[in-house]
């Protein structure tokens, strides 16, 4: 019995050092452990045709998990950041279909790939080779414009004297062409505005879906010379107004129809993708629809560079305006 006894009083001890042997939370290797290279960055699928469809992904293996970060970037100023936390890169977490983290999106180019480590000074150098960039217009997107095949005349608008809207070769946020807008007017808020009606767009109008909260319209926006020397403030304000044919007669009556509007400074310098779902737009006071967001009714889309007159020199150009379904286009 006494024996008995000694053993009851004896298990619980033997099951809670068998517990404390048992290792809680990160490894001290993954902690304080030396960073080996065991496998160095290699890039599958080094040469891709991504407008087929085509991707890439890498590989490579470390001593312990770590986070890393894979930059991609062309000659074309685009970049593709993919990182992660692992001790392998493999297909499952570094897969790359082409698109960009970073405007402007690729083209057909030579890239540079450098491999980095969070808190390792280590860094892992290759190259790949877009054969064809991605294509971002596919059945669940309307093209509005890409200017790639020029300015279509049919989309109309004003400019103020001495301000300018030009079609522009080289240095765009897609393909090579884009729509430059820029000037000074001390007399107006306005330095221009173009009219993109949906009877002109590249793709149908009628391909649109009708579910506001599903719909997003994205353009890109070349910020530059953002703040004023006179007020020391953003001075390039960008307007985005969407017309709707509520009747079906090929026009917009103001008395009758919606408006809707987005509003917004361009505060930043270079290429950047504005995406806007359509549930988000707001009518102006003196709208006089029926109030209804209905998107496949949109008559037209107009932009507007604004400035205080007091500010200066305005600029913020455009390209690859496009509808997106379901989310931004580079969601």
């Amino acid at each position: 019995m006494k024996n008995l006894k000694f053993l009851l009083l004896a298990l619980p001890f033997f099951f809670t050092s068998c517990e404390k042997d048992k290792i809680e939370g990160p490894s001290l290797n993954n902690l304080y452990g030396e960073l080996t290279i065991l496998e160095s960055l290699n890039v599958v699928g080094d040469s891709a045709d991504f407008s087929n469809g085509e991707s890439m992904y890498f590989t490579a293996s470390f001593s312990k998990q770590v986070n890393w970060k894979i930059k991609i970037e062309g000659s074309s100023g685009s970049v593709k950041i993919i990182s992660g936390k692992s001790n392998e890169i493999n297909q499952a977490n570094s897969l790359w279909n082409g698109n960009s983290t970073q405007l402007p999106f690729f083209i057909e180019e030579d890239c540079d790939v450098v491999l980095t480590f969070e808190m390792h000074d280590d860094t892992i150098y290759n190259q790949l080779n877009i054969q064809s960039p991605k294509l971002y217009n596919d059945e669940n997107t309307v093209l509005i414009t890409d200017f790639e095949n020029g300015f279509n005349p049919n989309f109309t608008g004003f400019f103020q004297a001495g301000c300018t809207k030009a079609l522009t070769i080289g240095g765009a946020g897609q393909g090579i062409k884009f729509l430059q807008q820029f000037g000074t007017c001390d007399w107006d808020w306005l330095i221009g505005y173009v009219d993109y009606f949906s009877s002109w767009w590249y793709d149908d109008r009628e391909n649109l879906i009708n579910d506001p909260s599903k719909l997003y319209f994205n353009i890109m926006i070349k910020g530059d010379s953002t703040i004023s020397t006179v007020t020391n403030l953003p001075n390039s304000l960008f307007k985005l107004e969407f017309y709707e044919d509520e009747n079906g007669d090929d026009y917009h009556d103001a008395n009758s129809e919606d408006r809707f509007d987005y509003e917004f400074d361009v505060n930043w310098t270079g290429w950047r993708m504005v995406s806007i779902c359509y549930n988000d737009l707001i009518p102006p006071s003196s709208n006089s629809g029926n109030g209804i967001k209905e998107p496949n009714k949109i008559f037209k889309v107009r932009t507007l560079l604004l400035a205080n007159p007091e500010s200066g020199f305005a600029k913020a150009d455009v390209d690859f305006l496009i509808w997106s379904f379901g989310s931004p286009i580079l969601n």
